[in-house]
């Protein structure tokens, strides 16, 4: 009855309701169906998920042996004996793997097969679904695979043997010093890498919407963090005097790039056919030509035909008869040329980084200006301008502009060197549409702090840092983990949104199932179940985290 007490009436009814829950999945084909899609459940799921728990076991146990030895103190009894098993577990699962007597090749095939191009990469099997190593490529695999696991085995020994030893003798002392942070790093590394980023064959919708939330909101919370920061910024004596000379400067850039010269391009040959046009025109005058609005034309639609250069676009006036027109370079024109019209611009290496100082430069001499009247920092009225304003756009719409015309100007500018995959671009929206709501949780707490705690703290020379990190902060967070527990409850929601930008989280996948069953009720009936037990799951763990901190507090 104890145990009851402490849970949320809400999960008393949901653990009441579970077995018909898992009835109704179990004993009906199309909500077994729907569900096994939904959460993507794949081909030999038992012996993935079987695969991930023990390289997870394997990670942990070494992180948590590596931390616990590395504290130095004296461990209690509980502790010691937690050491222990951890050291047995840790040392038994590396060895049983070493020796290949546990087989984890399904799971680390499957692990490479998703992880590399599977249009360019010789270790797919083509036209396989799902995706699967060629045999050559799960020997070489497996075969470095045993190898690592042999020499990660080795190499653990060695580092808690160094560990062991430091105390009789005194060289293994500046050994141990370096190789357990060594070891606490690395598994700390595989725990996250097989959490947060290895496929999860055995249940890949579900995970992919659990790394969406958890990515989000620890990304929210940083930037969140950063705008309340900027928020409690106080102004000094040069600040604005600062900030106006920087304004002056970006001016001043854009001045430089503005004046640079500027490209001149002929319109010739007949307008009856299409006109090549050369890839990188800038977009503003291949629309004036489409839609016939420049000077002199007759403002009649015309068809374009994208060309490499000058060259080829003169080849393709000549030898296509459905392309009679070429816009080109004035240098490059013939001299019996039909021209029908000519204009000069800036080009895309000097026009965007005018605009870009430009905008800079007016922005920052309006924060000055609003600093002026305002008695604030410049940053602080920032950050709340970038608040007000994110938290006035609708998430999906964020998404869509994070996800596809922001994403992509960020490929084009880098010269694709920074291409983000539709699951980051939907993390960093995310993020950056939730980091206003935290920032607001965040300085709600911070001004919860009593000023003369501050005010103390200051007064015994601690810096600003200090201040925030040993006062602020502690106090602050008891205060704001209720909002925070419902923004990621709320965000785990959002990330639903995700199937926009063709993430195959939960609900795109329960799209596809309905797209390819033509069930009407059964997909939403089960993603909407779904959705209920994450959620309700999330609210009893932060409940849970919420009653601890209370305790420690008091």
């Amino acid at each position: 009855m104890n145990v009851l007490k402490t849970l949320r009436p809400s999960n008393v009814i949901l653990i009441a309701t579970m077995p018909f829950i898992i009835y109704l999945f179990v004993s009906t084909n199309n909500y077994k169906r729907s569900i096994f899609a939904i959460v993507g459940i794949g081909e030999n799921a038992s012996t993935l998920f079987a695969g991930f728990l023990c390289l997870l076991v394997i990670f942990t146990a070494g992180f948590w042996l590596a931390y616990s030895l590395l504290k130095g103190t004296e461990p209690s009894k509980a502790n010691k004996l937690g050491q222990n098993s951890a050291f047995i577990i840790y040392f038994a699962l590396l060895a049983l793997i070493a020796t290949n007597t546990i087989d984890l090749s399904v799971f680390v095939d499957s692990v490479i097969a998703n992880s590399v191009d599977p249009y360019t990469s010789d270790l797919i099997q083509k036209a396989v679904r799902p995706r699967q190593l060629t045999p050559e490529a799960q020997n070489l695999v497996l075969g470095i695979f045993s190898k690592a696991a042999f020499i990660y085995l080795i190499a653990s020994l060695g580092i808690l043997l160094f560990h062991y030893l430091r105390k009789s003798k005194q060289a293994f002392v500046s050994i141990s010093r370096y190789t357990l942070p060594l070891l606490l790093l690395t598994n700390l590394l595989g725990a996250f890498y097989i959490l947060f980023v290895a496929h999860a064959g055995f249940a890949a919708g579900l995970m992919v919407t659990l790394r969406a939330a958890f990515f989000a909101y620890f990304a929210s919370m940083v930037l969140g963090l950063i705008w309340a920061g900027l928020q409690s910024l106080e102004k000094k004596k040069h600040t604005n005097l600062f900030y106006a000379v920087a304004a002056l400067i970006f001016f001043g850039l854009c001045a430089v790039f503005a004046l640079q010269p500027q490209q001149s391009y002929s319109l010739i040959g007949t307008l009856e056919g299409r006109v090549a046009i050369i890839k990188g025109t800038p977009q503003s005058i291949t629309d004036q030509i489409r839609f016939g609005e420049y000077d002199g034309a007759d403002h009649t639609s015309i068809d374009i035909r994208s060309v490499k250069d000058p060259s080829h676009a003169l080849v393709t006036v000549e030898k296509n008869e459905r392309v009679s027109a070429a816009f080109i370079p004035t240098e490059a024109v013939p001299t019996n040329a039909n021209l029908h019209w000519q204009t000069s611009f800036l080009p895309d290496e000097s026009k965007y980084p005018a605009i870009t100082f430009g905008v800079l430069g007016f922005f920052t001499m309006l924060l000055v200006s609003c600093s002026f009247y305002r008695n604030e920092h410049p940053l602080a009225i920032a950050a709340e301008f970038f608040i007000d304003t994110v938290r006035g756009i609708p998430m999906l719409v964020i998404i869509l502009y994070v996800g596809l015309p922001l994403s992509g100007a960020l490929k084009s500018a880098s010269d694709g060197m920074i291409n983000l995959s539709n699951m980051t671009r939907g993390i960093v929206a995310i993020s950056i549409g939730y980091s206003a709501y935290m920032a607001e949780i965040f300085r709600a707490g911070i001004l919860a702090v009593p000023k003369g705690q501050i005010e103390a703290a200051r007064s015994l020379g601690l810096s600003r840092w200090k201040v925030a990190r040993f006062v602020v902060l502690p106090q602050a967070l008891s205060i704001v983990i209720p909002p925070l527990g419902n923004e990621f409850i709320a965000m785990l929601k959002d990330t639903s949104l995700l199937s926009i930008l063709s993430v195959r989280d939960v609900t795109q996948r329960m799209r596809e199932f309905q797209a390819s069953s033509f069930l009407p009720f059964t997909p939403f009936n089960s993603a909407a179940i779904l959705y209920v037990v994450l959620t309700l799951g999330a609210a009893s763990i932060i409940k849970s985290i919420e009653r601890r901190y209370e305790r420690k507090s008091h």
